[in-house]
């Protein structure tokens, strides 16, 4: 196996490949100039560019606690091999930020909160925004979950996850009710014309292996691949659910997250509906229930279950998020 790597690294980058060390993203390369982290990219290639005109700009406005990639020797963030497409990366440190304390969140929340402020003037030729995605999505689930219930109760015998469908279909299509209200009152694509125009972008993934601690303190962040252009509120927003699932999630902590937040990227009063209308949306459970339903096998998937009844436990706290949210701002 090392050969490939030799080979990439060699042919791409210009690089010798002396050993290397598997971690849980990668592999990190002892090369002649150094250490450096190489990957298989799962994602297209004009996605590893967008990722790398994200990076870039970060660096530029300030924001360096990244791992930025190198370019390969045909000038491009990337390097394809039989078909391969693989990313060389700074090494980031090895310590993975512990999510189980409030403290960690609030600290979270203020990196979050200048890395969205520094990606400002960002300009790429691969990004691709989209005004009505949100509202779109919200009204499709909403008619898939009616779809759904209706399906259930024609078909006359339950399983598991019909079951688990029909306890909590009031709940969850009161609450995509009231997102999308909110999501109007928000006037979404207004802010999605807005952030396109300031330029910035979504993480998607601000989260575990991708937040680290060095040994200076710094939060580093990783993980830009699957970045999108998209409203940064959808970070926060995640972040917070994030907090509710890990910790056992207060209004003051809540409170001191945005606050860490705005610290450097302060929330316009639009902003702050549309992080209530994102706060009560149950995403998770309406996206797992549709990709069961939509392949839906003879017997019921113990795994897929198990996975809904996760999902149904975390949706519990999104009322008390919204609670929270709408609590702490003036």
């Amino acid at each position: 196996m090392e050969d490939i790597y030799e080979k990439i690294l060699w042919e791409g980058y210009g690089l010798r490949f002396y050993s290397g060390t598997r971690t849980r993203t990668g592999l990190v390369c002892k090369t002649d100039k150094g250490l450096r982290e190489l990957k298989k990219a799962r994602e297209r290639m004009n996605s590893i560019r967008y990722a790398h005109d994200v990076k870039e700009c970060l660096y530029r406005n300030g924001f360096t606690v990244i791992s930025r990639f190198y370019n390969a020797m045909d000038g491009q963030p990337c390097f394809v091999k039989d078909g391969t497409i693989y990313v060389l990366e700074e090494l980031l440190p090895a310590a993975s930020m512990e999510e189980e304390k409030e403290e960690a969140f609030i600290k979270g929340a203020e990196t979050l909160g200048r890395m969205h402020f520094c990606a400002k003037g960002l300009e790429s030729n691969f990004a691709q925004w989209d005004t009505g995605r949100l509202p779109a999505q919200f009204t499709k689930r909403r008619i898939e979950l009616a779809k759904i219930k209706r399906r259930i109760q024609r078909q006359g015998g339950y399983d598991a996850i019909d079951l688990l469908v029909m306890e909590h279909y009031d709940t969850y299509m009161e609450h995509t009710q009231q997102a999308e209200a909110l999501l109007q009152q928000a006037d979404y694509p207004k802010l999605v014309e807005q952030a396109k125009k300031e330029g910035t972008f979504c993480h998607q993934s601000y989260k575990g292996e991708n937040l680290r601690v060095g040994d200076d303190g710094r939060l580093y962040v990783g993980g830009f691949e699957g970045c999108s252009s998209d409203i940064p509120l959808l970070d926060l927003v995640a972040y917070l659910k994030r907090y509710m699932k890990k910790t056992n999630g207060s209004k003051a902590g809540v409170m001191q997250i945005l606050e860490a937040y705005e610290k450097n990227n302060p929330l316009e009063e639009d902003e702050k509906i549309l992080l209530q209308a994102l706060a009560i949306y149950p995403e998770k459970f309406l996206r797992l229930i549709n990709e069961y339903y939509n392949k839906r096998r003879a017997c019921v998937s113990p795994a897929m279950q198990e996975r809904l009844a996760l999902a149904a436990e975390e949706e519990e706290r999104t009322k008390d998020l919204l609670c929270f949210i709408q609590e702490v701002q003036p």
